[in-house]
């Protein structure tokens, strides 16, 4: 007989745990609290180790259909002058997307898979012997439960394994404009863009031909930058060479400050959690969902030989023992990225340029991304997407 498995949460790392436990023979069930699995409305960054994933799971080629890819991740000051021109190698792929896109592939690839997905169902907590308990007063129990239910995880705190909770002084507004490749001018096109002015920062990320997603990241205590409706006229005056997109912001706009989640340890009993529920991290690396789906990827691959459900604690113990380290290192480096943000404009623009021309330093900071994630190799991966992002003009 099959084991059984039910995952709190439909978002990234939950749905590629499914998918992955799926095709090892598992009988899965995700349960979504919200009506549908959706995404909010924002662009996605996946680095080579999420495509490798993807390519396992059989979600490849929807996301590579009609992705950006980057020649160059750009560092820029607040005169818009160059501080790193971050060149990308040409055997590492960054490609962005609609988030929407990315978790209309997973939803897809875990519903062919043959996993069951219950919107609408509220996981209100969790034991360590395979049951969670949802908001209607049902229980669900399963060999295994899985905890993916995000940064106010229910089943982290049920469990007991929340060592702290640090919400970050930054937070970030987020929305979609129209925009090509000719809107980010000569010296723009083919790459993304994170400009800095003050404590102030601007992100230049295109999605599509026709979409770019703007991050607007400021302090929690900077009044007009944090407003919705977004004060147009501030943001203009922090990043004037990008007035013209910064104009186009539209009603459509989150706001929320960032959390480092770390825990005692991701799994007790039957019980495991991944993604955002055990390893949040400010999104500065571009990790946050590379790191879900390579952890629930993993998760899955630590599982594949047990056969007899007292024996899942031991594989969740070598799961987070094999992976965990990793994780951990992508976190520390994502925080610490972040504190650039508070040093004087001239200072972080000789910091940054020193830091990013370091091959110890690229070697960190890139470490996840040029990770060979477990379940993945040559076989798996997805074809190279174009060298070179189209330039749309129009």
């Amino acid at each position: 007989m099959a084991l059984s498995a039910a995952i709190a949460g439909g978002g990234l790392g939950g749905l590629a745990a499914a998918t992955a436990l799926a095709l090892r023979g598992w009988e899965v069930t995700v349960l979504e609290r919200q009506p549908a699995l959706r995404a909010s409305g924002s662009g996605i960054y996946i680095w080579e180790n999420g495509l490798k994933v993807l390519g396992a799971l059989g979600a490849a080629e929807a996301v590579l259909a009609e992705p950006f890819r980057g020649l160059a991740f750009e560092q820029r000051d607040s005169t818009n002058a160059v501080i790193d021109p971050g060149p990308l190698p040409a055997d590492k792929r960054l490609v962005t997307v609609p988030r929407s896109v990315l978790l209309g592939a997973l939803r897809d690839a875990a519903l062919a898979a043959g996993v069951t997905v219950r919107t609408g169902a509220e996981v209100t907590g969790a034991s360590a012997h395979g049951k969670l308990a949802l908001a209607s007063g049902e229980t669900v129990r399963a060999d295994l439960v899985v905890g993916a239910d995000g940064v106010w995880s229910m089943c982290r705190r049920a469990l007991g394994l929340e060592l702290s909770h640090e919400q970050t002084v930054e937070g970030a507004l987020r929305t979609l404009v129209p925009g090509t490749q000719a809107d980010l001018g000569e010296d723009g096109r083919d790459r993304y863009i994170e400009n800095w002015n003050g404590t102030r920062r601007l992100l230049i990320t295109p999605i599509s031909r026709s979409e770019i997603y703007l991050a607007l990241t400021c302090p929690g205590s900077d009044s007009a930058g944090r407003q919705i409706p977004v004060d147009i006229a501030s943001w203009a005056a922090s990043f004037p060479h990008w007035a013209h997109l910064i104009g186009r912001i539209g009603p459509e706009v989150s706001w929320g400050l960032y959390s480092t989640i770390r825990v005692k340890s991701w799994s007790a009993g039957r019980a495991a959690l991944i993604g955002d529920a055990a390893h949040a991290q400010p999104p500065n690396l571009g990790q946050g969902g590379g790191m879900a789906m390579q952890n629930g990827l993993a998760l899955a691959c630590h599982l594949e030989g047990v056969r007899d459900a007292r024996d899942i604690p031991a594989a969740l113990a070598a799961w987070e023992a094999a992976e965990r380290e990793l994780v951990d290192h992508c976190q520390k480096w994502s925080c610490l990225y972040g504190e650039a943000t508070f040093l004087p404009d001239a200072v972080r623009a000789r910091v940054v340029a020193a830091a990013m021309a370091d091959p110890w330093v690229q070697g960190q900071v890139a470490r996840a991304a040029n990770s060979t994630p477990t379940g993945t190799g040559p076989e798996t991966d997805p074809p190279l997407a174009p060298a070179r992002a189209e330039a749309e003009t129009a």
